[in-house]
C-alpha cells in the first residue's frame, strides 16, 4: 500500500467484527466470560496477520496482549495502549443498534468499545500493519500494550510493568486513552487537541456504621442508616477547595494565547488571576470543576434488606477522584474531618495516588504535537489533567513521558456516548486515528 494511503473500509470491517466480540469484564471475575478474551485475541491474528507473524507476542495474567516490534535500536520504546475490555451495555433493547452487533450505519460505527476502547486499539494495529506492509521500520522498538481488566481497576498492565522493570526497559514515550480532539469544550475558535500529561489519583472509600438492629417499630436514636445519610450530607454539602495544578495552568496560558478581549486578558494572567479563573470554571460545567478540585461522590448505598427491620449495618462507598499535589491520606483525614462522626468506620477499598506529571519539553511531547499536526490540521496542541483513570497511571512508575490522548474529534454529545447507550466512531474518526498513530511511529520521517 503506498505511503499515506489507508482502506478504510478494510479497517472498517476489522472494527466492526472486533466490537461483535463481548468482552465485558465484571468486578467479580468469576462472572466474566474470559473465553471471549481468547476469541477476541484469536480475531487479531486473523485480522492483522503481519502484526501476528513479524512481532513477538506475549500474553500477561492469562489475557493481556502485548506486542513487541524490534528494531534494533538502544533508545527508549514506545509504548503504544489501549485495552480489550469493555463495561456492559445495560439494557440492549435501548439500544438504536445492538450492542454487539458492529453495525456501519449513518457514517459510523456502532458498538460498547467503539470509543473506550477498542476504537484507539484497531487504529493502533491499523497503523503498525499498514506500515509493516511497506517494510517500514521505526526509529525505536515499538511495544502495543492491550489490557484485559482496566474496567474493573485490575491486574493486567500492573503484571506487565513488572515485566518491564525486570527487564530494565524504561519507556521513553507511553500513549493511552484520555483526552481528545475538542472544538466545543474551550472557548476559542481554533480546535484543541487535549493531551493529558497527568491524571488525578483515585480512592474507593466506604463508610461503615453499626447498630444493635431490631424491628423499625421501636427505633433507637441514631440508627445506622441515619449515621451514614448524615455523612453523606455532609459532604454533599462539603466543596472541596479549588487549586490550579500545572497541567491546568499550561492549558489556561494555550487557550489564552488564542483568545482575545477580556477572555485573553484573564488567562494571561492566570497565575496573578487564580481566584477569579476557579470561582468561573465550575460555572462552565462538571468537566471543568473536576479540573480544579478533589469531588467525591456516593456510588453505592446499603442498608436493611427488610422494610420493617433497622439495619444492623449500613455502609455507604465514595469515589473520590483526587486532585494532582494531594495524596489519599490526606483525603481520607479530611473526609473524617467532613463527616465528624466518631462511630463511622472509614476503610479503603482501592487507591492510587495521584499521577506525576510528565513535560510538554522535549522530545516525547513533540513527537505527540507533531503527530497531532499530520492527524488533524490546524489544530492546537494543549496539556490537560485526566479526572478519570487508566492503565497509563501504571506506565507512570516507570516513565516520565506518559500522555493520554484518544485521537478522535469528540463533541460533548459524542463524549457523552462513552459507558453509555449508542456508543459509536464515525468512521471519519477512525481514519484521522489511524492517521495519528502512523504519525507517532514515522516520527520525523
Amino acid at each position: 500500500m503506498p505511503e499515506g494511503t489507508i482502506d478504510i473500509d478494510r479497517a472498517v470491517t476489522r472494527f466492526a467484527t472486533l466490537l461483535q466480540i463481548p468482552t465485558v469484564t465484571t468486578q467479580d471475575e468469576k462472572d466474566t466470560d474470559w473465553a471471549q478474551f481468547v476469541t477476541f485475541r484469536e480475531a487479531l491474528d486473523t485480522l492483522y496477520p503481519l502484526i501476528a507473524t513479524k512481532l513477538r507476542k506475549q500474553i500477561f495474567a492469562d489475557h493481556t496482549l502485548m506486542y513487541h516490534w524490534d528494531t534494533g535500536s538502544t533508545a527508549d520504546p514506545i509504548v503504544l495502549m489501549a485495552h480489550q475490555d469493555v463495561v456492559s451495555p445495560g439494557d440492549p433493547d435501548g439500544w438504536m443498534h445492538p450492542p454487539f452487533a458492529g453495525t456501519v450505519a449513518d457514517g459510523a460505527i456502532w458498538g460498547r468499545g467503539a470509543i473506550d476502547d477498542k476504537g484507539p486499539l484497531v487504529c493502533i494495529c491499523e497503523a503498525v500493519e499498514n506500515l509493516l506492509a511497506q517494510a517500514f521500520t521505526p526509529d525505536r522498538d515499538v511495544y502495543l500494550l492491550f489490557g484485559h481488566n482496566e474496567e474493573v481497576a485490575g491486574d493486567g498492565v500492573p503484571t506487565v510493568v513488572e515485566y518491564f522493570r525486570r527487564q530494565h526497559i524504561t519507556p521513553g514515550l507511553v500513549i493511552d486513552e484520555g483526552g481528545a480532539v475538542a472544538g466545543d469544550l474551550f472557548p476559542i475558535k481554533k480546535k484543541i487537541a487535549a493531551i493529558g500529561t497527568a491524571e488525578k489519583g483515585m480512592l474507593d472509600l466506604q463508610l461503615s456504621a453499626t447498630d444493635p438492629g431490631g424491628h423499625a417499630s421501636m427505633p433507637g436514636k441514631h440508627p445506622a442508616t441515619t449515621r451514614i445519610a448524615r455523612a453523606l450530607v455532609k459532604l454533599d454539602e462539603f466543596t472541596f477547595p479549588p487549586r490550579l495544578t500545572p497541567p491546568i495552568m499550561e492549558m489556561l496560558a494555550v487557550i489564552g494565547a488564542h483568545s482575545s478581549g477580556p477572555l485573553g486578558a484573564v488567562l494571561t494572567r492566570a497565575d496573578r488571576l487564580q481566584w477569579l479563573i476557579t470561582t468561573l470554571m465550575p460555572r462552565a460545567g462538571a468537566l471543568m470543576n473536576a479540573m480544579i478540585r478533589t469531588t467525591a461522590v456516593p456510588t453505592v448505598l446499603e442498608g436493611s434488606n427488610g422494610t420493617n427491620v433497622m439495619a444492623e449495618s449500613a455502609r455507604a462507598v465514595l469515589n473520590i477522584r483526587i486532585l494532582t499535589g494531594e495524596t489519599v491520606a490526606g483525603t481520607v483525614e479530611r473526609v473524617r474531618k467532613v463527616i465528624h462522626d466518631p462511630e463511622i468506620r472509614l476503610d479503603i477499598l482501592n487507591s492510587a495516588e495521584p499521577t506525576p506529571i510528565s513535560p510538554t519539553d522535549g522530545p516525547a511531547f513533540a513527537r505527540v504535537e507533531h503527530a497531532v499536526a499530520e492527524a488533524f490540521p490546524g489544530t492546537v496542541t494543549s496539556p490537560f489533567l485526566v479526572v478519570g483513570a487508566s492503565d497509563a497511571r501504571h506506565l507512570a512508575q516507570i516513565s516520565d513521558y506518559v500522555y493520554r490522548f484518544y485521537p478522535f474529534e469528540l463533541d460533548a454529545e459524542t463524549r457523552s456516548l462513552i459507558h453509555a447507550t449508542d456508543e459509536r466512531l464515525t468512521v471519519d474518526a477512525l481514519e484521522h486515528g489511524i492517521r495519528f498513530y502512523e504519525a507517532i511511529l514515522r516520527g520525523s520521517h
